[in-house]
């Protein structure tokens, strides 16, 4: 609040301004960031666009991260590590490689918002001249992690039986692209009934790999 007869911030403005701890500062500002990456692009978001959607200033912003892509970097790193560490909590009551793969196709239905997000500030990226390894290695790290998973989850199930036997990196592969496609599908078709072929996805592919 602004005092009428001095122009200054009052107490109880200050007060509010140093109740948001750093932490909470850095999840909004890669909350927002993801957002207006995903609305707009990479290369045409400055910082000014973010300090105006957050409300914190600039200067702060420069406090918490070296540049731009540093916040990028941050926010892709944020945005997987969610999608990973919710499989991980959801798959500790896993019994069997049919729970895993489930599992994992699923967390698209449930991140779908997020993932899509994701994967719309990731093609733009690509496009960009601003490129650097360490941000092609954190989108990277994404897919790496998803065909350990697969791919594990797979060779798990021939060796137990539950599985015939199949080439797991094709069908990885097939899920991945499969996944990223229902991401990219909506922008183009906004009624497109994610959740229902990611549903589809599961169904054909435990129906391939227990034929």
């Amino acid at each position: 609040m602004v005092s009428k007869t001095t122009g200054q911030n009052t107490p109880a403005t200050s007060a509010r301004r140093k109740r948001r701890a750093p932490e909470e500062s850095m999840a909004l500002l890669t909350t927002e960031s993801l957002d207006l990456f995903a609305k707009n692009n990479y290369s045409s978001v400055t910082i000014k666009d973010i300090s105006r959607s957050t409300g914190i200033n600039s200067g702060l912003i420069y406090y918490y991260f070296n540049n731009k892509s540093d916040l990028f970097l941050k926010t892709v790193e944020k945005a997987t590590q969610e999608a990973l560490r919710t499989f991980e909590e959801e798959s500790r009551n896993n019994q069997t490689p049919t729970d895993t793969i489930t599992g994992w196709i699923q967390i698209h239905a449930t991140h779908y918002i997020m993932l899509q997000k994701l994967a719309k500030v990731s093609l733009d990226y690509a496009t960009t001249h601003e490129r650097e390894d360490r941000l092609d290695q954190a989108i990277q790290r994404f897919y790496q992690k998803e065909f350990e998973i697969l791919d594990h989850a797979i060779v798990a199930g021939m060796q137990s039986g539950e599985f015939r036997t199949v080439e797991p990196r094709q069908i990885s592969t097939f899920i991945s692209t499969f996944l990223d496609g229902c991401l990219f599908r909506s922008f183009m078709f906004p009624d497109f009934d994610y959740r229902q072929s990611i549903n589809d996805l599961v169904d054909i592919i435990l129906s391939h790999l227990k034929a």
